[in-house]
């Protein structure tokens, strides 16, 4: 675990990045009216993909070495599926506990922070090439 412990300091840093990119674009559009609350955060979920990407190939997993191409494919299927379940857990917090929907966006971002790092660790940005 020792190890792994860089990784996933630079992990929760592009994390509070990313959180930033979709809080901020969320509150952004929900606040000038541009979208609703329950729609502002699936734009702000989206937008953080290619600033998560670059993150986690450049500062985060810095030993990768696979195929740019095929990491990226991986990598935005992995991204959609988390994004998309994030969002689905969104709805169900707002709907469920009636939080305010940034407050529900922290819950439900804190909460896909391990699970991301260990699949993005052990499968998309691992070290061997294959």
């Amino acid at each position: 675990m020792a190890s792994r412990l860089p990784a996933l300091v630079r992990f929760g840093l592009g994390g509070v990045l990313s959180s930033t990119v979709v809080l901020g674009l969320s509150a952004l559009l929900a606040e000038t009216g541009t979208a609703g609350t329950r729609v502002a955060p699936a734009f702000g979920l989206a937008a953080s993909l290619a600033v998560n990407f670059a993150v986690m190939r450049r500062l985060v997993f810095r030993g990768t070495q696979r195929p740019l191409a095929r990491q990226a494919v991986e990598y935005l299927a992995s991204s959609g599926v988390f994004r998309g379940l994030e969002y689905l857990g969104f709805l169900v917090v707002d709907s469920v506990l009636h939080l305010h929907y940034l407050v529900a966006l922290v819950v439900v971002l804190g909460t896909s922070f391990g699970l991301k790092f260990v699949w993005y660790e052990g499968f998309v940005f691992r070290r061997s090439a294959g």
